[in-house]
């Protein structure tokens, strides 16, 4: 055990200075560019525009340029007049803080998962001891090493994206609700929703979460609290800047997607083909895919949602309008929560393979297209798709593993056999 938490904590040392070399180097000037680590909604050399249009006495959202709320606005203006480095300290910390949160979301959920399998155990079938969920110590530093580690989140860190304030909002609100501070957990959701719009989705498990702890008033006051606060965050941005522009600067940037510089997601590369008389309808069709599975994932797993948190967070993840690396960070580091599925797990090689392609060539496919004029857009835009590819198969399969633990869970293990092989289950 001595020997296991040493190099845990060696890894950690290795995570942070991994950042504060880049930060030392100088990096972010270059990572701040790549296209799979900024967008038009998050990129650093648009919010220093912003800042330095909003000291000069414009209006940062008179123009085309920053898409950040009012917060990041006056955030980053007074960091950035202490200097460059004070900038990359605090990305430096708040990368610290979303692992902070993660590993205690790790603690409060095994904790319940050990309570609620203590509850229900004499629903299960027999010869189940082999998939229980078991009292693992260290868990919550695994689970933190695993965001720490990521290469997405370190580059992303170093290249300044905004995005991080996002991951460091939703796992604050995750982390607070499952100790039970309702009112601190519904702030840092509402500053989630504030910051990029599709974690309000996060709602629906949130109001889960509190119907069981406080029955329909739970949900009731859950509800209440997040219309408060949004009121606060918004009436408080327009009464800062002494207008309503941020909204369609934002939000309205985030919803009609006018901006169609290359990234990693399924917008970019099909509005620039599509006719413009078709793109109304076919920009509600591609939103409607970031909102229109909650209604059936929530109704499905509604007795699990932490799980539910994942799934609804993959699935913006995947369909928001403008994604990068950062985006997938946490739903990766949240995996760990539900090892004891994974043997479940069918396309782990695939998914591996899937994003070590798309990472390491979308780079590549980027340079020839853009710099070297040997490829054009379709070549980079199939390694776009392969990313998504490989998320969609990673959920997919996710979703199956767990499902097949709660049937055997209830039916018992091991399955009946026909011919000598073990029956295999088919989800409808």
């Amino acid at each position: 055990m001595p020997s296991t938490n040493l190099n845990q904590l060696l890894l950690t040392a290795v995570a942070l200075s991994t950042r504060l070399l880049l930060l030392w180097q100088g990096s972010n000037e270059w990572l701040g560019k790549r296209i799979e680590i900024s967008t038009p909604v998050n990129q650093w050399m648009r919010v220093r525009e912003g800042t330095a249009l909003s000291t000069s006495g414009s209006s940062p959202y008179a123009g085309d340029v920053f898409h950040e709320v009012p917060l990041i606005l006056y955030l980053f203006e007074g960091l950035h007049s202490l200097g460059e480095w004070a900038v990359g300290i605090f990305f430096v910390v708040v990368d610290l803080l979303v692992a902070v949160c993660l590993a205690q979301i790790a603690t409060s959920h095994r904790s319940r998962q050990i309570s609620r399998q203590q509850s229900s155990s004499g629903e299960y079938g027999k010869g189940v001891e082999a998939i229980l969920v078991k009292e693992d110590n260290s868990l919550p530093l695994f689970v933190a090493l695993v965001y720490l580690l990521n290469p997405y989140s370190i580059v992303t860190c170093a290249g300044f994206s905004t995005i991080t304030l996002t991951n460091l909002s939703v796992t604050a609100a995750l982390s607070t609700k499952l100790r039970g501070h309702e009112v601190l957990s519904s702030l840092c959701l509402c500053v989630a929703a504030y910051l990029s719009l599709y974690p309000a989705v996060l709602i629906f498990p949130f109001m889960i979460m509190s119907y069981r702890d406080g029955c329909v008033f739970g949900a009731g006051k859950q509800l209440c609290l997040m219309v408060c606060w949004s009121a606060v965050l918004l009436g408080g941005s327009a009464w800062v800047m002494g207008s309503w522009d941020f909204m369609q600067a934002v939000y309205g940037v985030m919803l009609s997607v006018p901006d169609q510089t290359p990234n990693l997601g399924l917008f970019w590369y099909f509005f620039t083909e599509t006719f413009e008389h078709f793109r109304i309808f076919f920009l509600c069709v591609f939103q409607m895919n970031a909102f229109i599975y909650v209604i059936p994932l929530t109704i499905r797993f509604s007795d699990h949602p932490v799980f539910l948190t994942y799934i609804l967070l993959s699935v913006t993840t995947l369909f928001k309008s403008y994604p990068c690396l950062s985006d997938l960070t946490v739903p990766l580091a949240l995996l760990p929560l539900w090892t004891h599925t994974f043997r479940y797990l069918r396309y782990t090689l695939v998914v591996v393979v899937m994003f070590l392609a798309s990472s390491l060539l979308c780079p590549v496919l980027w340079y020839l297209w853009i710099h070297a004029g040997s490829a054009n857009a379709n070549f980079f835009f199939a390694m776009t798709l392969t990313y998504s590819l490989a998320q969609i198969f990673l959920v997919a399969d996710v979703i199956y593993s767990f499902l097949v633990h709660q049937y055997d869970l209830k039916h018992g293990l091991p399955r009946l056999y026909q011919l000598g092989k073990p029956v295999k289950l088919k989800l409808y």
